[in-house]
């Protein structure tokens, strides 16, 4: 099964409605520590970005709860073949350099499974979970830090 990467699935918020202190502005200052979330690439040092609170859930669930996510200042648009995975395609460096949780939610948004993995190994945790016809779709989220990486949906 090919599956398919999606990016901040949520709109993210008006950063000027967000309060006093929510959003963060940051300049890269080491490779590999600053994952933007709309690219799915780690910003490079002298980069800028904003840090603000995500909540990647399209519907009402229990286990909703912004988190911080990285994005550049500036506009960007991940690369078409960093949105597939599986079918020779291998996950994005930024999910592959990281350890990973992983958690399936079904059609009414609840956790139906969740699984800790290397990212090298998150093609084959997510198709396991999304081979169960209960799984609607699948979070990726950092697993030290806990903020939101990715969606994953059947292709």
């Amino acid at each position: 099964m090919t599956l398919r990467l999606v990016p901040l699935p949520a709109p993210l918020p008006d950063l000027d409605a967000l309060p006093p202190g929510a959003v963060r502005r940051v300049v890269a200052d080491a490779s590999y520590a600053f994952p933007c979330r709309r690219c799915l690439r780690d910003a490079e040092p002298g980069e800028a970005l904003v840090l603000l609170p995500y909540d990647p859930f399209l519907g009402t669930s229990p286990y909703r709860q912004p988190g911080p996510v990285y994005v550049h200042e500036q506009v960007c648009a991940p690369r078409p073949d960093d949105l597939a995975l599986g079918a020779g395609r291998p996950a994005p460096d930024q999910l592959a350099r990281r350890r990973l949780s992983v958690r399936a939610f079904d059609a009414d948004h609840l956790m139906v499974a969740a699984e800790l993995t290397d990212g090298t190994a998150v093609e084959d945790v997510a198709q396991a979970l999304l081979a169960d016809p209960g799984t609607a779709y699948v979070h990726v989220h950092n697993a030290g830090p806990g903020c939101f990486a990715v969606r994953v949906d059947r292709g």
